[in-house]
C-alpha cells in the first residue's frame, strides 16, 4: 500500500517571505522614527543656537543705542537701565515669535588722550530648546566629526556658564542656578569707541567755495615736528602724511581755485578731475552732521571767572585732566584771555560762552583749552594765539541754535595765521584775506574770500570731543 505525504514547501516559502517582509518593515520603521526623532530635536536645536545669537547680537543694539544717546541725548541715556557703580545693565527683554531674551551690561573700560570713554558691551542672548531633553549631536571631534555638542552647550537644567565660569565670566560667583526650561544662551562681546569730530581737515554739509588761486589745502604730522610743504616732493620721507588734505561736501554746491592734496566727495556735485586736485574725486558720498549739543560730563564750573572783558589772565588752581578739566562758564567774551600753565603740569581747561566770541586768546605752551559757544564767533587771526602750534590745543565747539530758524556763523578776517580747530556743524563759516590754518573744521557751510591755506595735522584724528560711537570690535564668548 502506497502512503502520500502532503507537500508543505510552498507553504512555508511564503511564511517565511512574510517574516522577512515583516523584519524589515519593523527595522525600517524603526530607523525612521528614530531619524525623525533625531532630527525634529537636532533641527530645534540648531535653530535654538542660531535664534540665540540673534538675540545676542539683539541686546547689543541695544545697548549701542544707549552709548549713543550720551552723545545725542545725555538727559535719557540708560534711562531705566541699573547703575551699580559705572557698570549700567537692563533687564532681559523678551521678544520674537520664540520668546527670546536678551539682557546686556555696559560699563566704560578706558579713556583716551581727550578724556573719551570707551565702552565695553556684554550681551547675552537665550532661546529655548523645543523637543525632547536629549543631546542628538556628536562630542567626537576628528576629521569626519565637528564636535557640535560640544560647541552647542545646552542647558537642559541647569546654566552650565554660571556654574563653570560666574555670571560675568570672571570666575567668581559660581552657583548652580536651574533654567526654568531648556535653552541655549550665547554670549557675545563689542567694543564701542568714540568717533572724534576732525577725521578730515575741511567737512562741510551744503557748499565750499574757496580757496584761492594761490592757497592750497594739505596735510602734515606734528608728532613728525613742525609742518612745511613737500606734498609735491615723493622722496621726502613725510611725503605720505602729506595728501590728506580732504574736503567732503554733503551737498552739491563746491567751488575751488587752489590746490587740494587730497581727496573730494560730494553728494550729487559734478567735480571732475583737473590739474587742482591731486587725490581721488567721489561725487555720490551723502552723510549727515547731526546737531551739536553741550556735553553733559563736564564738572561745576568755578566762580572765578564769569565773563572775559578787557584783559583778564586766567591760571586755574589745579592742571585738571583731559576728562576732568577746568571749567568756568562765562557770559561775555569781548576782552583778552591769557590762560596760563599750572606750574610745570599738562593743564586742561575748558570754557562755556553763552554769548559770542569777538576778544582774543592767547593759550600758553601745555595748555589744552575747548570753548564752547552758543552765539556768533567775529574775530581776525591773529586774535587766535596757540603757543604751542598744535591746533589740538585751541578747540572750538558751536553749540547748535535749538530754533531751527536761528543762524550761526564764524567770521575770521586778515591778519595774522593760527592754529585751532572749528567744530561747528550748525554754523556758516567765512574766513578773508589770506591767514595761513593750522587745523580743521566741520561747519554747514564754508566760504572764503582770499588765500588762505589749510594745513591739516593727521594727528588731529584722535583728538576732540566725541560726536559718535562706532563699533570696532566683535567677539563672541564660545564658553
Amino acid at each position: 500500500m502506497r502512503i502520500f505525504r502532503q507537500e508543505s514547501e510552498g507553504g512555508s516559502a511564503l511564511i517565511c517571505v512574510l517574516g522577512t517582509i515583516l523584519v524589515l518593515s519593523l527595522i525600517a520603521g524603526n530607523v525612521l522614527f528614530n531619524c525623525i526623532t533625531r532630527y525634529n530635536a537636532a533641527s530645534g536645536q540648531v535653530r535654538g543656537w542660531k535664534e540665540s545669537l540673534y538675540a545676542a547680537e539683539a541686546g547689543g543694539d541695544l545697548a549701542y543705542a544707549e552709548i549713543r544717546k550720551t552723545v545725542f541725548e545725555p538727559t535719557h541715556a540708560f534711562s531705566g537701565w541699573t547703575n551699580s557703580g559705572a557698570v549700567y545693565s537692563n533687564s532681559p527683554a523678551t521678544f520674537g515669535r520664540d520668546n527670546l531674551t536678551t539682557s546686556a551690561t555696559v560699563d566704560p573700560f578706558y579713556y583716551d588722550s581727550s578724556g573719551n570713554a570707551w565702552y565695553r558691551i556684554r550681551a547675552k542672548g537665550v532661546a529655548p530648546v523645543l523637543g525632547l531633553t536629549r543631546v542628538t549631536m556628536d562630542d567626537r571631534v576628528d576629521p569626519g566629526t565637528r564636535g557640535d555638542s560640544l560647541l552647542r552647550k545646552i542647558d537642559f537644567k541647569y546654566d552650565h556658564f554660571i556654574a563653570a565660569y560666574g555670571p560675568n565670566g570672571d570666575n567668581s560667583g559660581k552657583a548652580i542656578v536651574s533654567v526654568s526650561r531648556p535653552q541655549i544662551a550665547r554670549r557675545v562681546e563689542l567694543i564701542a569707541a568714540p568717533v572724534t569730530p576732525f577725521e578730515s581737515p575741511i567737512k562741510v554739509l551744503t557748499s565750499f567755495y574757496g580757496p584761492g588761486s594761490a592757497a592750497l589745502i594739505d596735510s602734515y604730522n606734528s608728532k613728525n615736528g613742525s609742518y612745511y610743504f613737500c606734498a609735491d616732493n615723493p622722496s621726502d620721507p613725510h611725503y605720505s602724511d602729506s595728501h590728506s588734505g580732504d574736503v567732503s561736501v554733503g551737498g552739491a554746491s563746491f567751488d575751488l581755485g587752489g590746490d587740494i592734496w587730497g581727496n573730494v566727495t560730494t553728494n550729487g556735485g559734478n567735480v571732475t578731475p583737473n590739474t587742482r586736485i591731486h587725490g581721488t574725486i567721489d561725487n555720490n558720498v551723502p552723510f549727515t552732521i547731526p546737531p551739536y549739543v553741550m556735553p553733559s560730563n563736564l564738572p561745576p564750573p568755578s566762580p572765578s571767572l564769569t565773563k572775559i572783558t578787557g584783559n583778564v589772565t586766567l591760571t586755574p588752581s589745579t592742571a585738571g585732566s583731559s576728562g576732568n578739566p577746568n571749567f568756568y562758564l562765562v557770559s561775555s567774551f569781548s576782552g583778552k584771555l591769557t590762560i596760563d600753565q599750572v606750574g610745570t603740569a599738562e593743564t586742561y581747561v575748558a570754557i562755556h560762552v553763552t554769548g559770542d566770541i569777538t576778544g582774543s586768546i592767547d593759550v600758553k605752551p601745555n595748555v589744552h583749552v575747548k570753548i564752547y559757544f552758543d552765539g556768533n564767533v567775529s574775530v581776525k587771526a591773529q586774535d587766535i594765539v596757540n603757543e604751542t602750534s598744535l591746533a589740538g590745543n585751541l578747540q572750538f565747539y558751536g553749540i547748535s541754535p535749538t530754533d531751527p530758524t536761528a543762524t550761526q556763523s564764524i567770521d575770521i578776517a586778515s591778519p595774522g595765521n593760527f592754529s585751532a580747530t572749528f567744530y561747528a556743524p550748525s554754523a556758516d563759516f567765512h574766513i578773508n584775506g589770506n591767514p595761513d590754518v593750522t587745523g580743521a573744521i566741520v561747519c554747514k557751510t564754508f566760504y572764503e574770500n582770499g588765500n588762505a591755506s589749510w594745513h591739516y595735522d593727521r594727528a588731529l584724528a584722535a583728538e576732540g570731543e566725541r560726536v559718535d560711537y562706532r563699533i570696532v570690535s566683535y567677539v563672541e564668548d564660545v564658553r
